[in-house]
């Protein structure tokens, strides 16, 4: 048997002891952060813009395959054309994208046409195309010519652009370019 071993207390600490940061330490924690702030800011602004643009050239491509899909189901004409209110068709895709059940074939939104679905104009991203409105038949394929249409970033700063390229059977694929501008990507792409 083993003899007991004797029971060290510790010592209790002083209720006036107080542990805290000096201000030396405090001044190389701040700093290690503004540096790591400086490097970062730049990379995250960077990476909110390109989101926001993808996002906006995603919201778009829905609204093309819900046009699509509409025509083929409901055996109609739909048409999607610039609109900056949602109730008549306007020259700029910038303004927004409205797209309507065309019952009289005219491309103009009129008293017995119905929407199907409309985007307003963001301030993130502005959209550029190169055909007035496009027009789904009721097969899914385009009545007219295909087209395209490019979201690019809204201010001058660079950014990743994303093209829709619509064919005549009326599908939509993406095309990115990156490290665009607003001025250089409405140029840049050739339609």
């Amino acid at each position: 048997m083993r003899p007991p071993q004797p029971i060290q207390l510790t010592p209790q600490l002083s209720t006036n002891s107080i542990s805290a940061f000096s201000l030396l330490e405090l001044m190389v924690v701040i700093s290690i952060t503004l540096i790591i702030i400086t490097f970062a800011a730049p990379s995250f602004g960077s990476l909110v813009s390109r989101s926001q643009i993808e996002s906006k050239a995603n919201t778009v491509f829905d609204i093309f395959q819900l046009a699509r899909g509409t025509a083929i189901s409901q055996g109609k004409f739909i048409t999607l054309c610039p609109s900056s209110d949602g109730s008549q068709c306007d020259e700029q895709w910038q303004l927004g994208v409205m797209a309507f059940i065309d019952n009289n074939h005219d491309r103009e939104f009129s008293g017995n046409d119905e929407i199907v679905t409309f985007l307003p104009s963001t301030s993130s991203a502005t959209l550029h195309g190169n055909q007035p409105y496009f027009t789904y038949s009721p097969l899914g394929a385009l009545k007219g010519r295909m087209g395209s249409i490019v979201t690019c970033p809204s201010g001058e700063n660079l950014s990743t652009s994303v093209r829709l390229l619509v064919s005549q059977m009326g599908r939509v694929r993406t095309q990115e370019q990156h490290k665009e501008t607003n001025s250089t990507c409405k140029s840049a792409f050739k339609y």
